[in-house]
C-alpha cells in the first residue's frame, strides 16, 4: 500500500467534502462513479448517479454541512477506501433550528479510465461510539 495512493483517497474525499459543503449539486454529482450505491442509515439504498442525485437534492434542503475524522485509509491497485467519523450541521427550513448528526462513514473510492478517484459506495451509520 502505498503513502502516495492514500493521499489520493484522502484529496478525493477532501473534494467530495468540498463540492458537498458548498451544497454544489452538480460536483457533488460529478465526484461519483457511475455504478455508485450509497446505503445511508435513514433511507433505503440508492443505486447509480441518478438514485444518489434525487437524494442529494433532498438532503440539501437543510444547507448541510460535514465535517470528518479520518479513522482509516486504504488503497490498493485502483480501490481504495477512508472511513472514519462524520458531524452533520444543518438548517430546519421551516423554523430555522439546527440539526445534528453524527456517525461512521466508509467511502469506497475506484480509479477510473482516466486516473481520476470517483465514489463508488458510500455507507454510514450512528454507532454510539462517536465522539465528535
Amino acid at each position: 500500500m502505498s503513502k502516495d495512493l492514500r493521499e489520493e483517497i484522502r484529496n478525493a474525499l477532501n473534494e467530495w467534502l468540498t463540492a458537498f459543503n458548498s451544497n454544489d449539486l452538480a460536483s457533488v454529482i460529478d465526484l461519483y462513479d457511475p455504478e455508485i450505491v450509497f446505503a445511508n442509515q435513514s433511507n433505503p439504498v440508492a443505486i447509480g448517479i441518478s438514485a444518489v442525485k434525487e437524494g442529494l437534492i433532498k438532503s440539501f434542503v437543510v444547507r448541510p454541512k460535514l465535517s470528518f475524522k479520518e479513522e482509516q485509509i486504504i488503497a490498493a491497485n485502483g480501490l481504495g477506501y477512508a472511513a472514519g467519523q462524520y458531524k452533520m450541521t444543518g438548517t430546519h427550513p421551516q423554523d430555522g433550528s439546527t440539526i445534528t448528526g453524527a456517525g461512521r462513514v466508509v467511502a469506497i473510492f475506484r480509479k477510473n479510465r482516466d486516473g481520476a478517484w470517483k465514489l463508488v459506495f458510500d455507507m454510514d451509520n450512528a454507532p454510539p461510539d462517536v465522539n465528535l
